[in-house]
């Protein structure tokens, strides 16, 4: 369809007038908030420019990673320092202090994105997070020592003090963005997802004991005590929180954290909190990005487990309608033959006898007619089945297991197993590897099942291989209840459960599927407990060179 110049113009200026409508309305919130932002840190009463901890850094750090079209604003704010506060008299100390901190910024965020090849960053990935953590302290500090000279060169503050400065100076932002800029990373599908249901609960809890910790902190600071003895207590909700919610509950509990140090500053105006606590602070905020860091990457890693398992779950499911379907249409077909060869003879007998009705001899007709046409459609289906299933390839069995690794420790860690694994790597097969991965998977799972019986500490699995005459030879081993003594001598182990309340169905698929790769499988208990599932594989050979 052809759109006149007028159309196509009119729909690039809406998108045109939408975009730069976000973007005004963005700019006006950071803007805003740098402000606020700013106010309130000086409300600590430290030296110009700098205090416990600056926020202003870490929403423009955050600002500049989500927009870095917008990277102009980040100079807004430092204008409205220059314009309303005391700062350096001269002209050119005058541009320098407001042109250093942003350029600084805009310079050291796009290094960092570039680092990560200009992808979102997700405090999640332990790459992203040392590079986010390794350009917190960067940025800021070469800010300081370019921005510090200025002061020191218009003497708005003694050489004396340019290193205390640049110190105190770097940390404030540091700070600032370790604190703040998670926070303002998280999605809302992050948040959603941490304050859903029962989650919301801890929480809550959590960040009211951090509350707690912090008032008797507060408290103690006020009564004229010193820094705080209790206020090492307070990373033992932090880490808690950032243990059980990840990067919100770090992200949260470290903002909720500095808020309140902030707070008990403005209460103690000797400025003893200053003193110590940017120390404190920023061990708070990285103790809680790094814990949250990793569970959130843990959390992220079971999920793509879980999708995994469902995908080879599928899969096992496809594999055994394959087989279903095959042998339903060899039970079929057979009495079908019948069927058609007895419609053969009555046709035959009606056209020899003269005195059959034309009616009787059509009818027989559509009768053999239709039979044919019901084990071609079986046929056809069987065909399309066979097709999906998966192509055959040759593999070496040790990558069936590389593959689904840390799903079978997953399984176990769940169960309270301690698993063992010990597959060759030489051992090369013909097959579906989709297939032979979900039987392993299936095997696993009736292990660990089957041990719930037993105390944890008690728990063991092994999965062990080894080369046989052109086969290779796989077990899996557990101390579970094992087979009744009756199945296992009426020899209807495959058709048993090794599992309290199990249907014993998994087993003859596994058998099948087996069997479909040349291979056959056994289940016997082992005299000291437990069951030990084998089966063997034929082995391909390599092609002489």
């Amino acid at each position: 369809m052809k759109h006149s110049f007028y159309e196509v113009f009119a729909s690039v200026r809406a998108a045109t007038k939408g975009a730069l409508l976000f973007d005004a309305a963005i700019s006006a919130v950071y803007v805003f908030a740098w402000i606020a932002l700013f106010r309130a840190a000086i409300a600590m009463g430290a030296a110009p420019g700098v205090s416990a901890w600056f926020p202003p850094a870490g929403l423009t750090f955050a600002f500049l990673l989500r927009f870095p079209r917008l990277w102009p604003m980040a100079y807004v704010g430092v204008g409205y320092i220059v314009a309303t506060a005391p700062y350096p008299h001269s002209a050119v100390a005058i541009f320098l202090s407001w042109a250093i901190p942003p350029t600084t910024y805009v310079v050291g965020v796009h290094a960092l994105r570039r680092s990560l090849g200009y992808a979102r960053i997700d405090l999640a990935n332990m790459r992203h997070l040392i590079a986010f953590s390794i350009a917190s302290l960067l940025v800021p500090i070469a800010a300081a020592l370019a921005l510090i000279v200025t002061f020191c060169a218009d003497e708005l503050i003694p050489w004396a003090n340019y290193w205390d400065m640049v110190l105190r100076f770097s940390l404030g932002d540091a700070i600032g963005i370790v604190t703040l800029t998670p926070a303002l990373l998280l999605t809302r599908t992050d948040w959603v997802a941490a304050t859903n249901g029962r989650s919301l609960i801890w929480l809550v809890a959590s960040f009211i004991a951090i509350g707690l910790a912090l008032y008797v902190e507060t408290v103690a600071v006020v009564l004229g005590q010193d820094q705080g003895p209790m206020s090492y207590f307070l990373m033992l909700p932090i880490a808690w929180t950032a243990m059980h919610f990840g990067n919100v509950g770090s992200a949260a509990s470290s903002l909720i954290a500095n808020i309140s140090i902030t707070v008990a500053s403005w209460l103690a105006p000797d400025h003893r909190i200053v003193a110590g606590a940017p120390y404190f602070m920023l061990s708070v905020g990285y103790l809680g990005l790094i814990i949250g860091s990793m569970t959130s990457e843990r959390e992220r890693s079971v999920q793509k487990l879980r999708v995994q398992e469902r995908a080879l779950d599928r899969a096992y499911t496809h594999f055994t309608g394959q087989q279903t379907a095959a042998k339903l249409a060899h039970e079929i077909r057979q009495p079908l033959a019948v069927v058609s060869t007895y419609v053969e003879g009555l046709v035959g007998y009606i056209e020899k006898d003269a005195n059959r009705t034309d009616d009787a001899l059509m009818l027989a007709k559509r009768t053999d007619r239709e039979v044919q046409r019901i084990g071609e459609i079986i046929s056809a289906a069987q065909s399309k089945i066979e097709h999906a299933a998966g192509q055959r390839e040759t593999f070496d069995f040790s990558s069936v297991m590389q593959d689904v690794d840390p799903l079978l420790r997953q399984i176990c860690k769940d169960h309270g197993v301690t698993a063992s694994f010990d597959v060759i790597a030489s051992a090369r097969v013909s097959g579906v590897k989709a297939s032979l991965q979900q039987v392993m998977v299936n095997f696993v799972r009736n292990a660990c099942e089957a041990m719930s019986a037993v105390p944890p500490a008690d728990r063991r699995l092994i999965v062990e291989s080894n080369l046989g005459d052109e086969r290779i030879n796989v077990t899996v081993s557990d101390n579970g209840t094992g087979l009744a003594e009756d199945m296992e001598k009426a020899g209807h182990a495959l058709f048993a459960s090794t599992k309290i309340g199990g249907s014993g169905f998994g087993l003859p698929i596994s058998k099948t599927i087996i069997e479909g790769h040349g291979g056959a499988l056994s289940i016997l208990n082992r005299p000291e407990g437990g069951a030990v599932i084998s089966f063997w594989l034929p082995v391909v050979k390599a092609p002489r060179s």
